[in-house]
């Protein structure tokens, strides 16, 4: 009798222990996936339908936020201040509370001590961001995005939402290899702008409807809610984001003639 209670409990331990390993199992692979894999973006979740004005709903507050960075060439007073502007009715502005709204711009020097881009993790440190979108990164800019990686590596993840490069003045191979994708302006005979014969500083004019890119990439983000995966799909991803009234090609490098993965430029 005692070597049958005996055996039904060795079974049901047995049990226990097998319920148990696989679980660990199970959650192991997902938090590895979490970590490794960029989530897959279907293409065809995204239309020109859900990126249509009216198709997100006015903001609520949300602790999520999306910093807008606006660096050389596009730091103008007046003229950040009329797409923050535009911004804000739609999303709202973010004051540092929770019932805030989700654009958290910030401007490159005024905002950061020591006119230092580093500075940029400190900044956002204390918000949890839905996304980071900078238009005329400056020199150090990559560095700067990869202390971000480097904080969520320590966390034992990937930087879960996307980074978005628009028009970057910095070192073009460390932006490319920090952000979701990077987009340049052509230039008559190809290239684009971040080739080293063209680093002067862009004109605040070159965008005049920076706005209205601006809004389409924050739609993006909020309707994706992840980084973009550097597959085929993201030239058509990146040409959704930009509108129909411009066209989207590939960066080819003059030197090399190869194509980049994830750098691309508008006409």
């Amino acid at each position: 009798m005692d070597n049958s209670i005996f055996k039904k409990s060795k079974k049901v331990f047995a049990w226990i222990f097998s319920i148990a390993f696989f679980c660990a199992m199970f959650f192991s692979c997902q938090k590895k996936s979490a970590q490794n894999e960029t989530p897959l973006v279907p293409l065809e979740f995204i239309s020109e339908k859900n990126l249509a004005s009216d198709s997100i709903p006015a903001w609520h507050h949300s602790l999520k936020k999306i910093c807008v960075v606006f660096g050389y060439g596009y730091n103008e007073k007046n003229y950040v201040q009329g797409i923050v502007e535009s911004l804000a009715k739609k999303y709202g502005l973010d004051d540092g509370t929770p019932d805030s709204g989700l654009i958290f711009p910030l401007i490159f020097p005024d905002d950061f001590p020591g006119e230092k881009i580093a500075r940029l993790p400190a900044l956002i440190d204390e918000r949890e961001l839905a996304g980071l979108i900078i238009v005329g990164a400056p020199e150090n800019t990559s560095y700067a995005i990869a202390h971000l990686e480097d904080e969520w590596d320590s966390r034992e993840n990937m930087i879960p939402y996307p980074v978005y490069a628009f028009f970057p003045q910095d070192d073009i191979a460390g932006i490319e290899a920090t952000s979701n994708f990077v987009l340049d302006h052509a230039l008559e005979g190809g290239g684009s702008m971040d080739d080293e014969s063209n680093k002067e500083e862009v004109s605040q004019t070159q965008v005049s409807d920076l706005d209205a890119l601006l809004d389409r990439a924050v739609e993006y983000i909020l309707l994706t809610e992840c980084p973009l995966p550097p597959d085929e799909n993201l030239i058509s991803h990146v040409s959704r984001i930009v509108g129909k009234n411009h066209k989207v090609s590939r960066y080819v490098d003059a030197q090399s003639g190869l194509q980049s993965i994830n750098h691309f430029v508008v006409e």
